[in-house]
Parts: structure tokens; sequence; C-alpha cells
């Protein structure tokens, strides 16, 4: 078995995006992420547990759609 480090990793992953053309840009990401329209009630109330929590640390919640 071949070990990498994290470092390695991550290098490997820039250069398979690049291969592919895959743009890592705020827009991009935004029209891969999951709007949520086949959520579960209890998954929507969890999403919004999570945001509160957030907002409540002082943090920045993670976009999410519910």
């Amino acid at each position: 078995m071949k070990t990498i480090s994290m470092a390695d990793f991550a290098r490997q992953i820039e250069a398979k995006k690049r291969e592919i053309g895959m743009v890592d840009d705020a827009e991009t990401t935004e029209a891969l992420r999951n709007k949520g329209t086949n959520r579960t009630p209890q998954k929507r109330a969890l999403l919004a547990r999570i945001e509160e929590r957030a907002i409540a640390a002082g943090r920045k919640p993670v976009c999410s759609y519910y």
C-alpha cells in the first residue's frame, strides 16, 4: 500500500479538477448544491437547527436549502 501526505493528495485533486475542466468557484459550487426539493420534514428541521446554532455561536452558517 502506498502512503501519501494530505498535501500531495490535495495537489492530485487540484490537478484532476484542472484536467477535467472543473471550475472551483462560488458560482459553480452553488450550481452543484442540492436544492433540497425531496427533503423530509425531519431533515428540513435539522438543517434549520444547524443554522440557528451556527448563528448563535457567531459563525456563518453553511448555505442549505430547507
